[in-house]
């Protein structure tokens, strides 16, 4: 995944990658909100690594009326500060808040929050993008972004199945810290 000399970007979903994911129901606030293990560390590295990352995530509990934007946005801030402190760095959190059944274009699988993002940053090698999920539907997202950017590598962490398959495969957001890490070292 040598990416040096590039201007690209990091697309890395929320729930399930860089916290605990809440069985049939929404993190509604900052006191739900769980980081999974060496998590904050691994963005550490990765963000130091990614010349940009940015959180794309689905968030329908908003939509659904289960908590409300400003909820949201608390969650968020919080998130990005406690990776600041861990060394780590996080340029934009895009969330898409409508309900699956309005099939929007920035709800993924769709690409449209990314594909928005890279083209207010117009200057990036978009075909170089990496997306990092837990699901399907993010890899489905790397592939929908693949087509308009002409490339982006897709991640799947976890144990999840995927159809289509991804590009790479980690247990765990540290295991992928550790993978680039090794890769930065030349491999040794």
């Amino acid at each position: 995944m040598d990416r040096s000399g590039l201007d690209w970007c990091l697309f890395l979903d929320r729930d399930g990658v860089i916290n605990r994911r809440l069985p049939d129901d929404y993190v509604r606030r900052w006191e739900q909100f769980e980081f999974l293990p060496e998590a904050t560390t691994a963005l550490g590295v990765l963000t130091n690594w990614a010349p940009h990352t940015v959180i794309v995530t689905n968030q329908q509990g908003v939509g659904k009326g289960l908590m409300s934007r400003a909820a949201l946005d608390d969650i968020h801030s919080r998130l990005v500060e406690e990776i600041q402190m861990a060394g780590g760095r996080i340029d934009q959190v895009l969330a898409c808040v409508h309900l699956a059944s309005d099939h929007c274009a920035c709800r993924k699988p769709q690409a449209g929050l990314a594909v928005q993002w890279l083209a207010e940053h117009p200057s990036l090698a978009g075909e170089k993008s990496v997306m990092v999920g837990d699901t399907a539907s993010d890899v489905r997202m790397a592939r929908n972004l693949a087509r308009v950017t002409g490339g982006c590598t897709a991640v799947l962490v976890g144990d999840a199945e995927s159809d289509p398959p991804s590009d790479l495969r980690v247990g765990s957001l540290a295991e992928l810290a550790s993978l680039v890490a090794h890769e930065e070292r030349g491999g040794r």
